[in-house]
C-alpha cells in the first residue's frame, strides 16, 4: 500500500464522529445544568472502506479531551455544547507526524415542546463549528472543515416509579454542498435510542444505539471525511460519588460502517449537576 493511499485511508478514519448524540428531550431548569469532562480513546488496526469492506492499516491512535454541557437559560430553553478542546492523533508508520489541536465544536439550543408528565419532547438545533485542523491533502485531520447545521427531534419517557427511562432522537444534518465532489459533503440522517436504569440511587447503567446514514453517498468512490456512515452500540455506567457528581465510563462499537476506523471507542469522564 503506497503512502498516498495509506494517507487517504487514515484521514477518513481519523475524522470519526466525536460529536455524540445526547438524546433526551428533557430541558434543564433555569440556572441549572449538567457538565461532563471526558477523555475518548480509540486504537485501530483496521478500517471500514467507503464500500463497507475492511482493510488492515498500521495502528492508529486517537485521543480526544472534551467538555459537554447543558445549561438552562430560561424556562424550556437549554444551551447545549460539545467542545473537544484537545485532540491527538498518531499512526504507527513512517512519514506521519502526530497532530494535536482543537476538534470541531457543536453548540446550540434545545427547546422544550412538551415538558409536563412522564413523556417529554424537545427540538434541538446545533451548529458545527469547523475549529479542527482540516488543511492539506495528506494529514491526520482533527476536523472536517465544513460548517454544518443539525436539527433533531428528541423524545424522553420516564418509567417512574421504576428508576428507569427511555429516550430517542432523530435528526437531519445539513452539510456543505459544492460542485467539486472532493469538497461536497453528504447530508446525514442521524438517530439514536437509549434505555437506562438506576441501581440503589448510586449506579446508572444504560445501553445506546446510534447511527448515521449518509444521503446520496457513492459506494464506489472514496472521499475521505465527506461520507461517513455507521451504526454503533454500547453500554455506559455512571457512578454517583455524591448526589450531584460522579464518574462515567462507556464503550461504543461500530458496525455496518463506511470510512470509519474499525475499533471500539472508549470514554471516561467526570460529571457534575448544578
Amino acid at each position: 500500500m503506497n503512502r498516498f493511499v495509506l494517507a487517504a485511508l487514515l484521514t477518513a478514519g481519523m475524522v470519526f464522529h466525536t460529536s455524540i448524540a445526547y438524546a433526551g428531550g428533557w430541558t434543564q431548569p433555569p440556572g441549572k445544568g449538567y457538565f461532563k469532562l471526558s477523555q475518548q480513546i480509540i486504537s485501530a488496526e483496521s478500517l471500514f472502506r467507503a464500500n463497507g469492506s475492511k482493510t488492515e492499516i498500521p495502528t492508529v491512535s486517537g485521543y480526544t479531551t472534551s467538555l459537554y454541557g447543558e445549561f438552562g437559560l430560561i424556562d424550556r430553553v437549554t444551551l447545549v455544547g460539545y467542545m473537544p478542546f484537545y485532540t491527538n492523533f498518531s499512526v504507527d508508520a513512517e512519514g506521519f507526524d502526530p497532530t494535536t489541536g482543537l476538534g470541531d465544536w457543536d453548540v446550540g439550543v434545545r427547546i422544550g415542546l412538551l415538558t409536563g408528565g412522564p413523556t417529554v419532547v424537545s427540538l434541538q438545533a446545533l451548529a458545527g463549528l469547523p475549529l479542527g485542523d482540516s488543511a492539506g491533502d495528506i494529514v491526520l485531520w482533527s476536523g472536517d472543515g465544513e460548517f454544518n447545521q443539525h436539527i433533531s427531534l428528541q423524545v424522553g419517557h420516564s418509567l417512574y416509579p421504576v428508576p428507569a427511562y427511555l429516550k430517542g432522537e432523530i435528526g437531519y444534518n445539513n452539510r456543505k454542498s459544492s460542485d467539486n465532489r472532493d469538497d461536497n459533503y453528504a447530508d446525514e440522517l442521524r438517530y439514536s435510542l437509549q434505555a437506562g436504569y438506576t441501581i440503589a440511587e448510586r449506579v446508572g447503567v444504560s445501553l445506546s444505539l446510534r447511527g448515521i446514514k449518509a444521503l446520496d453517498r457513492a459506494d464506489d468512490e472514496f472521499h475521505p471525511r465527506n461520507d461517513v456512515e455507521y451504526l454503533s452500540f454500547g453500554p455506559q455506567v455512571d457512578f454517583y460519588v455524591t448526589p450531584n457528581a460522579g464518574i462515567t465510563a462507556s464503550m461504543s462499537k461500530f458496525t455496518r460502517a463506511h470510512s470509519m476506523l474499525d475499533a471500539p471507542t472508549w470514554e471516561f469522564g467526570l460529571f457534575v449537576k448544578l
